[in-house]
């Protein structure tokens, strides 16, 4: 090996300062044979130290590398990872040479075209799978006695005038029905109104019209009404009445939990989402779980099968059969059933002693078929040999992007009629979606994923008065905070870390030091000067990263460099350490740097702790403070490297907001909010073959700085509609 191999192949070997201790990454899979992608295997082996793209990190770039193909292959055989080499030796270390030299170039990266994305096939999430069934089967219901004169039923009656305008459908959706815009339909009468009468639980509820499936108003008869968050308005009603109501709330009665037993996501290290794609395998737990559900469901439906089918009193069992088969399977597969589905169906009622048995079997046998569980991204095969999703994979898709949930009767007529397959029809409907009340729901978990602190409400602290309402009131501020950024303000990428408005609630308020607001219930308003952070400074946020007892700016720091500005670092070193000791003549900042102090720490905590000493303003439980122990805080830091580990630069901070403004101008943290939401949305973690995909939407957020064009522009990418082989 020459000389120019010999000092390149020392950086390559090193994140610097990292000791040989430090345990590697788990290999993908066998050191031998091909077995795994290369890229699976750069990713698991080598991303932590050189980047996702080779860009460099905790170890040197990659890209445009002057080593031949033997000197990597040599190199990675002998050497790498560090601390592992076993773990890529013979066929591994050429195949991964071999991977280097063809992706990390400056030709491979230049993005003059995006690839297509890979096919998948998604396994619906826990939350998915819960909030489809309650989609599937809200608008069902029982059929039930006639309650006695004078029984209290809580029935709501709701009309709809169309002044003439000719309508194929109306339908109420409201915070009694999940804003579903298509469980409860309203019937047309012989004089043109439309009507629907409902029971619904007694207290406060709001709700729309939709019209045709996408035109969302308000009750034009009902004057009360309460801003929707939009600029317009929600009509409200009011429910008061004693007893039960029959019926319920006017729904398919189904238990609670259902779904709540399946087991958790359990998505690989550093991806921060549910809705991982790879993860999702049906196990026996989750096959026992999915019996139990479908068997709740089927015994729910017995007082009023045929009432749900949709048959007329007159209609015989083929006929029924058949207009259920076709109208309910198109609902639950998402698809219209094909040929051979339909005759296995058929044959599944046929052999039941009634019509009604015979309906419930299709219903439990839909609800427990692959087409259900999973929702495919296959396509259909091209000429050129790509693959390209069909309209009915694209409605699905854009659904639980924006919904978490199974597309809506207006989006599978899009599917049906074609206007989802060309890119137009996409963003047409990607639009309609966002701008539904339901997405806010969808958004909300977004947030809490991207920022972590969907643990929050589980994770009692030392403090008396952090009480577990507290916690879940600060975890639904927090959503509330983000959707009020996307939805309500600006929109603007940089008011996610700078807002001077957010939501409070009169328990926030009371943790805040804030006047309690006027009425029960949540309110925007301004927020003291030292929430003025946006994401930076909530409470759920600040507790997350903490410890039990007192800060962390170890936890704080590695937040903003992995969750915000997506800059990995590898594991520590077995001896790093935890918590120092508790010196009460010392502050969090002193104990943490005292512990941070030595050369092998350093190469990593450099750049982890000037982003977390700017969060000394705030204690374990994320309230504000001026001193500790007695003595000052000192919240000035510098941050080093913003834009990436390794450019050199250095940035000054003095706190949590000068934190905040410093991310809000980065293009760091944009482009690291467009790969979150990237993630997010399409279930995997890109690789070098997705990255131009990522950049293109970090671009259209820093020329736009509208965060709604990055949720839109993820399914209108080039790489959206087109796959790619195996």
């Amino acid at each position: 090996m020459n000389a120019r191999a010999l000092v390149l192949g020392a950086l390559l070997a090193g994140c610097e300062g990292l000791p040989p201790e430090a345990p590697p990454p788990a290999a993908p899979g066998p050191s031998t044979g091909d077995a795994i992608d290369p890229a699976a295997r750069y990713a698991a082996l080598c991303a932590p130290c050189h980047g996702e793209a080779g860009e460099g990190a905790m170890g040197p770039p990659l890209v445009d590398t002057r080593l031949s193909l033997e000197e990597l292959t040599r190199i990675i055989d002998e050497r790498m990872p560090v601390g592992n080499p076993d773990a890529c030796r013979g066929p591994c270390a050429s195949s991964l040479a071999a991977y280097l030299r063809a992706e990390f170039t400056a030709a491979a990266q230049a993005c003059t075209t995006i690839p297509p994305s890979p096919r998948r096939l998604r396994l619906l999430s826990r939350r998915e799978y819960r909030d489809t069934l309650r989609d599937l089967f809200a608008g069902v219901s029982p059929r039930e006695p006639t309650p006695p004169a004078g029984a209290a039923t809580c029935a709501q009656r709701f009309t709809y005038d169309p002044s003439g305008r000719a309508l194929g459908s109306v339908h109420l959706a409201g915070s009694f029905n999940g804003w579903s815009a298509t469980a409860w339909p309203l019937t047309r009468g012989p004089s043109g109104l439309w009507s629907l009468e409902r029971a619904l639980e007694p207290g406060e509820h709001t709700y729309k019209f939709v019209l045709d499936g996408r035109e969302w108003v308000r009750d034009p008869a009902n004057p009360d009404t309460v801003p929707d968050g939009f600029g317009g308005q929600n009509s409200r009603v009011r429910v008061a009445c004693t007893g039960t109501p029959p019926g319920g709330s006017g729904g398919l009665s189904l238990p609670a939990d259902l779904g709540g037993a399946l087991p958790a996501e359990t998505p690989p290290q550093g991806f921060l989402y549910d809705t991982h794609a790879d993860s999702g395998l049906v196990t026996a737990v989750h096959l026992t779980e999915q019996l139990r559900a479908a068997d709740a469901v089927v015994r729910a439906l017995a007082p009023g099968t045929r009432a749900f089918a949709g048959c007329a009193p007159s209609e015989d069992r083929e006929g029924c059969t058949e207009s259920f088969l076709r109208r309910f399977g198109r609902r639950v597969l998402r698809r219209p059933l094909t040929a051979s589905e339909l005759t296995r169906y058929r044959a599944l009622q046929r052999g039941a002693p009634d019509l009604e048995a015979g309906l419930r079997r299709v219903v439990r046998a839909l609800l427990l078929s692959p087409g259900f569980l999973y929702r495919t991204e296959l396509g259909a095969a091209q000429p050129d040999g790509t693959w390209r999703l069909t309209g009915w994979e694209v409605a699905s898709a854009l659904s639980y992007t924006f919904w978490g949930t199974t597309p809506d009767e207006a989006l599978l007529s899009a599917a049906e009629s074609g206007a989802l397959d060309a890119p137009s029809g996409v963003e047409r409907e990607a639009r309609r979606l966002l701008a539904s009340p339901r997405a806010r729901a969808r958004l909300g978990v977004f947030a809490e994923q991207w920022l972590g602190v969907a643990s929050v409400a589980d994770s009692p602290r030392s403090a008396a008065d952090f009480d577990r309402p507290t916690r879940e009131a600060l975890l639904e501020e927090a959503r509330r905070f983000f959707n009020h950024v996307v939805f309500d303000g600006s929109h603007h990428f940089e008011d996610l870390f700078s807002s001077d408005q957010g939501y409070y609630d009169e328990t926030v308020a009371r943790w805040y030091g804030l006047p309690a607001p006027a009425g029960a219930g949540w309110r925007l308003g301004p927020l003291p000067p030292e929430r003025r952070g946006g994401v930076l400074t909530l409470g759920a946020v600040l507790a997350r990263y903490a410890h039990s007892d007192q800060g962390s700016p170890i936890l704080r720091g590695v937040f903003v460099r992995r969750n915000l500005l997506c800059q990995e670092f590898p594991p520590p070193p077995p001896n790093a350490g935890g918590v120092p000791e508790v010196d009460p003549r010392a502050t969090t900042r002193e104990r943490f740097r005292q512990h941070t102090a030595n050369a092998t720490c350093n190469a990593c905590h450099r750049y982890i702790d000037g982003p977390g000493f700017a969060f000394e303003g705030y204690d374990a439980v994320g309230r504000a403070r001026a001193t500790e122990n007695g003595m000052a805080l000192d919240t000035r830091a510098a941050v080093l490297d913003l834009e990436g580990i390794g450019v050199g630069t250095e940035d000054p901070v003095d706190g949590a907001l000068s934190l905040g403004a410093l991310l809000g101008r980065s293009g760091a943290a944009r482009g690291c909010f467009a790969r979150q939401w990237y993630r997010f949305a399409r279930g995997y973690r890109e690789t070098s073959q997705q990255r131009c995909a990522v950049q293109a939407l970090s671009r259209r957020l820093g020329e736009t700085r509208d965060l709604r064009e990055v949720l839109v522009g993820v399914v209108t990418s080039p790489d959206f509609l087109v796959r790619r082989g195996p």
